[in-house]
């Protein structure tokens, strides 16, 4: 079992603003002495690629503060090492997913009302099988003449958190 994970992360000055971060895994498994369909240990992760580019604001406008807007992508390499004696799993192809979003806190009289952040995942709607997905062995869905469970599609999100501040009164 051998492998390795590198990341690169670019804050370019005088662009303090701008972050441009880059990740690489990669997994390999063998049994040391095992034939053709026995070499590859079951379920190993397929090499990964990930990249999101971010800009921050401190204060965008008096109200809109530390404040950001990102655009990232993760590449799934093929999974062709697998341990396919027995049927115990199936090669995964490769397949990209494209995110973004935004986020900001919102203020009133230097006090923050709330923050706001907003995402959508897999925004060109990849119909994709993760390699370590179980799912991806449910029998045909015979509407989609499909053999398993796909993962997510597009999917957004809206986040909103409202602090509640709690004041004593301290009476003198």
């Amino acid at each position: 079992l051998y492998g390795t994970e590198l990341s690169i992360d670019i804050h370019p000055h005088p662009l303090d603003w701008l972050h441009f971060e880059n990740s690489f895994s990669y997994v390999k498994a063998d049994f040391i002495q095992g034939a053709d369909s026995l070499k590859n240990l079951p379920f190993i992760p397929a090499p990964r690629f990930q990249s999101e580019i971010k800009m921050e604001k401190q204060k965008l406008l008096k109200w809109i503060q530390h404040s950001y807007l990102k655009i990232g992508m993760e590449y799934n390499f093929a999974q062709n090492n697998i341990f396919n004696a027995y049927h115990t799993e199936t090669k995964s192809i490769a397949y990209n997913i494209i995110n973004a979003g935004f986020g900001a806190d919102i203020y009133k009289k230097n006090n923050s009302v709330f923050s706001i952040f907003f995402t959508i995942s897999n925004i060109t709607n990849n119909s994709y099988q993760n390699h370590l997905s179980r799912l991806k062995y449910a029998p045909i869905n015979y509407s989609t003449n499909r053999t398993g469970i796909y993962n997510m599609g597009r999917n957004y999100s809206l986040k909103i958190v409202i602090p509640i501040v709690l004041k004593k009164n301290i009476k003198a």
